[in-house]
């Protein structure tokens, strides 16, 4: 993809909707403006009297509330709520549903980020969304869908889409190498050359950040502390991400060796115990995605043999690792020695795995840099570009999305 470095005034909305949180934000900016959980709630509740007689209806009838983000989260396990999570593993659920409760709560949610997050009405304005999933035949209908939803619901003035490796990679100033994403729901190995991801030798595992809070949970079930909190998700995906850690060897784990890596880490409980956890927990967890049958660095071989032999070399050179659980400290030099005792001995050398400081919004950082170029309004498709060609929606989307 040629990159036409000429930076455009414009503001364009960025959103990337993952599995675990949605960020959104303006082109140019460093960071996203919002960061929120992928999640609605929809809380059951009667109506008061005074809203009986303003209806004139004297019987009790229910009425709903959604709830978003953060907000969302404080209602779990409430008997008169329902949770409702739009995006599993990376895909829109039931998109290729006309009618659907998920794809109509993710609506809801876009319209509260726009309106009450950003505080913006939509119509007129330019938006760059942040896909996970390559261009194929299984992202049509989910792509179609979104377009659909934007031009027509929220009147956006264009819209591109981007593969989030794509821009994982450009928010590091490269548009060739291996980009290694994890999240809270989908962990892949994306080959990337000149800006555009290699469908064919994508490959993923449903094994992520979710997965390890999971674990951690079931860990924490036979504690002799803290148990009681094992059943609560947030405390402990904020244990998760304030001690666990990956260790640079698997039999380091198990084995007992007295170093800092095995210290037990202290983690405060919302009833302000403070617990140690030990090795066997922040660092054993972790440990679902380098072993088994499905691993990281199997999926990263497998990338990469399926690449053109000349283009090898520069994805070992470049191998990037981006999404929130790449911030897993000791993740990258895992991963680096994993993959040199999988390679042949002539090209282990060359091997690098690079870890930005900004990698857990590595696609969002890299759609705001993208969405500043004047190279934005080549590739988005306009709204007159929609308006001429909605009765092949499918077609113009397998054409103008990347």
């Amino acid at each position: 993809m040629d990159l036409e470095c000429t930076m455009d005034e414009q503001d364009v909305v960025v959103l990337d909707t993952g599995s675990g949180y949605l960020k959104v934000g303006f082109s140019g900016e460093d960071a996203p403006r919002a960061v929120l959980p992928t999640v609605i709630t929809t809380m059951t509740i009667d109506r008061t009297r005074e809203e009986e007689s303003a209806l004139g209806d004297s019987t009790t009838q229910a009425k709903t509330k959604d709830f978003f983000g953060d907000k969302a989260l404080q209602h779990f396990g409430q008997a008169n709520a329902k949770v409702t999570r739009p995006v599993l593993r990376g895909e829109i659920q039931e998109v290729q549903l006309a009618s659907s409760a998920y794809k109509d709560a993710l609506e809801n949610l876009w319209d509260h980020t726009f309106r009450n997050v950003l505080g913006i009405e939509q119509e007129e304005l330019p938006i760059l969304i942040a896909d996970p999933l390559p261009l194929g035949q299984s992202t049509y209908a989910a792509r179609q869908w979104v377009a659909e939803v934007m031009f027509e619901r929220f009147k956006m003035k264009s819209l591109a889409i981007f593969n989030t490796a794509v821009l994982s990679l450009f928010s590091t100033g490269r548009t060739r190498g291996l980009v290694v994403e994890s999240g809270e729901g989908l962990t892949q190995a994306v080959p990337v050359f000149e800006g555009y991801a290699i469908p064919h030798a994508i490959n993923r595992i449903n094994l992520a950040g979710a997965d390890i809070t999971a674990k951690v949970q079931k860990m924490m079930e036979t504690a002799a502390v803290g148990a009681e909190y094992a059943t609560n998700p947030q405390v402990m995906e904020a244990l998760k991400e304030r001690v666990c850690a990956v260790a640079l060897d698997a039999d380091s784990v198990t084995n007992g060796h007295d170093t800092a890596d095995q210290e037990a880490k202290s983690f405060e409980l919302p009833d302000g115990t403070v617990i140690q956890i030990g090795a066997d927990i922040r660092m054993g967890a972790p440990e679902i995605l380098f072993g088994g049958g499905e691993s990281v660095q199997k999926i990263c071989i497998d990338s990469i043999e399926t690449c053109d032999v000349d283009l090898r070399q520069d994805l070992l050179r470049q191998c990037v690792v981006a999404g929130g659980t790449s911030m897993l400290p000791g993740l990258a030099p895992r991963l680096k020695k994993e993959l040199v005792k999988l390679l042949p001995k002539e090209v282990a050398g060359i091997m690098d795995v690079c870890a930005d400081s900004q990698r857990r919004y590595a696609a969002w950082i890299g759609g705001s840099m993208f969405a500043s170029l004047s190279t934005f309004d080549v590739v988005a498709i306009s709204r007159q570009e929609w308006e001429d060609g909605k009765g092949d929606a499918r077609s113009l989307v397998a054409r103008k999305t990347f």
